[in-house]
């Protein structure tokens, strides 16, 4: 393991060397730096709610129209809906689909005439109707679901504690910070249990929790920790691939930062008339800022520059009819139906395996399958998967690439430890992966939340 530490020392003052007898200018930030822990926070403001649909037009001049406001709607008749082509019960504009019974689904407009309700569907398949005569008898179709919405914070996310399901795939309101902040926020719509669906036009639904916080905490100007950090800006949804040298036109690493991810980075390079090249904390390879040579191009953006604010679209409703009305489809997710197997190593007993659907918590599947998976008192006090103890502490011996990733907390939570220890509530499985649960000389760092 020294010899590992040397040669990638090694390897990064070669690098330095290349670039610097290049012309270039290097910045290597040293291990234990001295900088602030957090970037000044800018003192908040009370948040806005907003609405993001656009205006709508009735069918005919009789008939009234209104915004379908992010409602979301179940079927509950047992026989399905067929849909029209138009706001109409006529059988003739059938378009030859249906909504099951059950299925949820969000409307883009109402149109309310004769009685009814019709209501186009948001995926453009057409339109719906709320009730039907059937035997004589007016049959309900439908019922209200769940509702998204809105809310503006200028100020970046702030007043909220958050907090997560077992499978740290959803991030919701918890409480608020004070009553002050409980009295502007439910003014603004806001309500616990409420779930956290977009910061501005990132998805973080099936993030981990720890990913989700580090860009809360980006959006109000903190960093989520010592060094130096950045955050993908790019327009499109799919932000930047990594490469494996200092060249935007180099070969791929395979991995993409998407938009809004918060990475740190340990050495900068800087040449003129050329991109700004980041090396990643993590040794995964090196991304570039193009605003040196094109400045309306953005790509990312140091943290210390991005100003606070954001929008939030929340959710309020179930988080299975929230997976389904998004269409959420875990890494691997249906890939051939095969479970995914850990392979469980406890001191004094014998190897034990479990299947696991992909996309499983590893804390939630260990813990439901009986293993113990903390030390002493912490089998009694831990905080039940809302990565706030930082003591479900497991040794990943394989697989690690078939896990979520470590989140920058994480990263500092761990850090006095060997590289395999991770916090199992972090961690989602995407593969076959064997663990070693209560491994010896744990050194507890803190939570993630």
């Amino acid at each position: 393991a020294a010899a590992a530490v040397a040669a990638g020392a090694g390897a990064a003052r070669r690098r330095r060397a290349r670039r610097a007898a290049a012309g270039a200018t290097v910045t290597r930030f040293a291990e234990g730096g001295s900088r602030p822990r957090w970037s000044k926070a800018v003192s908040r403001g009370p948040p806005l709610a907003t609405s993001g649909t656009s205006a709508l037009l009735p069918i005919n001049e009789e008939d009234e129209a209104v915004e379908g406001s992010g409602r979301c709607f179940r079927v509950k008749y047992q026989m399905g809906i067929g849909i029209r082509d138009r706001p109409s019960t006529d059988p003739r504009w059938r378009t030859g689909s249906e909504l099951k019974f059950g299925e949820v689904f969000e409307v883009v407009q109402e149109v309310r005439k004769g009685g009814r309700r019709y209501f186009e569907l948001l995926d453009g398949r057409g339109w719906i109707f709320d009730w039907a005569e059937v035997e004589g008898e007016r049959m309900e179709l439908l019922e209200l679901a769940a509702e998204l919405y809105t809310v503006n914070f200028p100020d970046g996310i702030s007043g909220i504690v958050w907090s997560s399901d077992t499978t740290m795939r959803f991030c919701k309101v918890k409480e608020f910070a004070s009553g002050a902040d409980e009295m502007g926020l439910r003014q603004a719509g806001i309500r616990e249990e409420d779930y956290l669906v977009m910061i501005d036009q990132d998805p973080v639904v099936g993030m981990p929790m720890a990913k989700v916080l580090e860009r809360v905490w980006a959006s109000r100007g903190q960093q989520p920790g010592q060094g130096t950090f950045y955050k993908v800006v790019t327009d499109g949804p799919y932000g930047i691939g990594v490469r494996a040298e200092p060249d935007k036109d180099g070969p791929r690493t395979g991995q993409d930062l998407i938009r809004g991810t918060i990475f740190e980075v340990d050495e900068i390079v800087e040449e003129k008339g050329k991109p700004t090249y980041l090396h990643l904390a993590d040794d995964a390879g090196w991304v570039f800022d193009m605003r040196p040579v094109e400045p309306e191009s953005d790509t990312v953006m140091n943290l210390d520059e991005v100003e606070p604010g954001c929008t939030c679209t929340m959710w309020r409703g179930s988080a299975e009819d929230l997976a389904e009305t998004i269409g959420l489809k875990f890494k691997q997710d249906g890939k051939d139906g095969r479970p995914f197997t850990i392979t469980v190593l406890e001191e004094g007993q014998p190897i034990q395996r479990v299947p696991v659907e992909p996309g499983a918590n590893l804390r939630k599947s260990l813990v439901d399958a009986g293993f113990q998976i903390y030390q002493d008192f912490n089998e009694v006090l831990n905080c039940g998967a809302q990565s706030l103890c930082g003591t479900c502490v497991l040794a990943v011996l394989e697989g690690d690439d078939a896990l979520t990733a470590k989140s920058v907390n994480e990263k500092r939570a761990m850090s006095s430890n060997p590289p395999n220890y991770r916090l199992s509530c972090n961690i989602d499985i995407y593969g076959d992966v064997a663990v070693r649960i209560r491994p010896q000389g744990v050194k507890y760092g803190g939570p993630t939340a």
